[in-house]
Parts: structure tokens; sequence; C-alpha cells
């Protein structure tokens, strides 16, 4: 029989041959990475896109959507109607601020555009197609653009007069032509967009604002008591419609849109064309039951979001159609936004 010390120095044995201590292990211990929070936070930053708003008549009231189709000048009748006076001028809100009154909506299935406004008893709806149009085509120049446009009957016009409260024509974009952008001595004109087919839009397809970028503005809007007494004491807080913009996004800083060169929105790919110039057309507030100018949010704008003369709030974006030909190419409110990747 085995005795006590036999069992030892087996103990011993195996111990000295076959068991690790803690002071040979070769323990792997964590170890403290040094990045900047600022690095860590735009890392883990997802951008999403939250609203899509389509505006079928130039300075007039739009209406969102969850989602909606893509086209080779931007989000499907976006901008495809402007009305113009009897002299000829484009009307807008800047001289026309009563434009904001009036509604728009469009039903895909129907065909139809619906357009209200509280000057008027009734609801106007107008054909899709193009047969309700009524004058042939006829070309004209906005802004160093050349557009073929079409007219309705005076029904419609006598429509529009009412509830602007002066005489005027709606006109339909009818061209499928790619537009100039030079002005006569030959210098590009003030639509930075040479390279893609526009409706009647300023300066590019698609204007994109962030929520982060609205909640910093109305925070220095907050805090700005010389404002407050520009604006009748009155503490300004503005929605992100006030900027007009097609498409919102939200995730990340504020301002982050700033240094996006593209992005990617569920498989579209965008090019940004940099920064949109501001006017005081922001300071037209259409929700206070009636027209209302102030100051703000431009002058504070004006104090932290001038470059070059110009104040930036939102970037403009280009459409770019991997497709020569149209596709049936929808985008969608919850996409996530990529930005600055490569196209596939």
């Amino acid at each position: 029989m085995s005795t006590f010390e036999d069992a030892m120095k087996f103990v011993n044995f195996v111990e000295n041959n076959f068991v690790i201590s803690s002071s040979n292990r070769c323990a792997l211990q964590p170890r403290s990475i040094s990045l900047p929070v600022e690095g860590i936070a735009k890392a883990a930053a997802r951008h999403f896109l939250t609203s899509i708003t389509v505006y079928p008549i130039k300075s007039c009231a739009g209406f969102s959507v969850d989602q909606w189709p893509l086209t080779s000048t931007g989000l499907l009748h976006d901008r495809e109607w402007i009305l113009k006076s009897t002299t000829g001028e484009i009307l807008t809100q800047k001289k026309v601020p009563e434009m904001c009154y009036i509604s728009t909506l469009i039903d895909l299935n129907l065909g139809k555009l619906f357009v209200e406004s509280p000057r008027c008893k009734e609801k106007l709806q107008i054909e899709l197609k193009s047969s309700s149009l009524v004058t042939e085509r006829d070309e004209m120049d906005i802004q160093n653009h050349r557009y073929e446009v079409r007219s309705y009957n005076n029904e419609v016009d006598i429509w529009f007069s009412r509830a602007i409260d002066r005489p005027c024509t709606l006109l339909r974009n009818s061209g499928s032509q790619s537009h100039s952008c030079i002005n006569k001595n030959g210098s590009p004109g003030i639509c930075r967009d040479v390279g893609a087919r526009l409706n009647f839009v300023n300066e590019a397809q698609f204007l994109l604002i962030s929520e982060e970028s609205i909640a910093d503005l109305n925070s220095r809007l907050k805090s700005n008591l010389d404002g407050r007494r520009r604006n009748g004491g009155q503490a300004v807080q503005v929605g992100v419609m006030r900027f007009r913009p097609n498409l919102v996004a939200s995730g990340g800083e504020p301002y982050a849109e700033d240094g996006w060169s593209n992005l990617n929105i569920g498989g579209k790919y965008f090019m940004s064309l940099g920064g949109c110039n501001r006017c005081q057309m922001i300071n037209i507030n259409p929700e206070a039951g009636e027209v209302q100018r102030f100051t703000e949010p431009l002058a504070t704008l004006a104090g932290y979001r001038r470059a070059k003369g110009k104040i930036m709030f939102g970037i403009l974006l280009r459409y770019e159609n991997n497709t020569k030909t149209e596709s049936d190419t929808w985008i969608c409110v919850g996409e996530e936004i990529v930005p600055n990747g490569d196209r596939h």
C-alpha cells in the first residue's frame, strides 16, 4: 500500500510539471485605449431620414409623405408649377407672403393635384395628365434657365388670382431638356447645379436640413436677448419647415451635414453641392394666423453661419441616378443616411 509520503511525492510531481502558478501565467490584462471622445461620437453616430416634403407649386406650402418617387429632376412633381404675374414676374413669398397659405397635396393614385386656400371656398383639383393643359408649349427664361411651359384654363387662373389677391397665371414645366446655367457673359449663373435637370428651384434639386442643427439654432435664439428686443420681446423659435427642406435628417452633431461631400440614403446616391444661402424669407412666420415678418432667425444665423458674405444653413443635393433612364425608385422615411461613402 502507498504511504502518505508516497502520496505527497506524487502531488508535488504534478504541481511541478503540470500546474502553472499565478506568477508564471501569461494573463491578458485589459489595456486602456486613448481615443478622443469626439472621434468616438462621430464613429458611433448614425443618421436617418425623418421627413420628406414635396412642394408642387413654387413658394406655396408643401405636403409631407412617408415615401415618394425619385426622378431625374428630384422628387416627383416637386416645384413643377409656378405662378406668374401679368407683367411676367415669377411670384414668390418674398413679394407675395400670402402664398404660404396655399396648401397643396398630390394623390398619385387619383392622378390629381389638390390645392386649397382660406380665401377660396372650393378646393381646386388639377389633373396631373398633360391633357388638362390648354396652351401649346412656350419657352421662358428664369434665372438663366430655359423652360418649356404650358398653362391652364381661365378657371384655374381665377382661383389662384383670388387666393393671392392679384392677377396671375399658373404655369407647369413641361420640358424634358437639360437646362443651361450660363450668364450672357459666359460665366456661371446663380444656379450652381449645372449638371442636373431642374424644375423651378433656385439652386438645386434637394435641400436637406438636420434636426440637430435646428435644435442648436433654437437654443441660440432662446438665449439671444437682442433678438427678443428686435422682435417685440418674443423669443423666436422655429420649426424645421420654416426652411422649406425636402429632406430632414436626424442623428449626429449639429451642422455635421456641412462636411458631407456625398450621402447614400437607403441605397440611393446623392452628391452634396454645398451650403444653402438663406435670405429674409425664413423670417416669415406662416403659423401665426397672419403673415408676420421678424428679423429672426436670419439675424442670429448671420452671427455664426456667415461665410464669404452668405448665410448658410442646410445643404443642397443632387440625385445621382445610376441608370440613364427613369426607374421606379422611391425614397422612404426611416432609411439610414450614410455620408461620405463610396458609390456602389
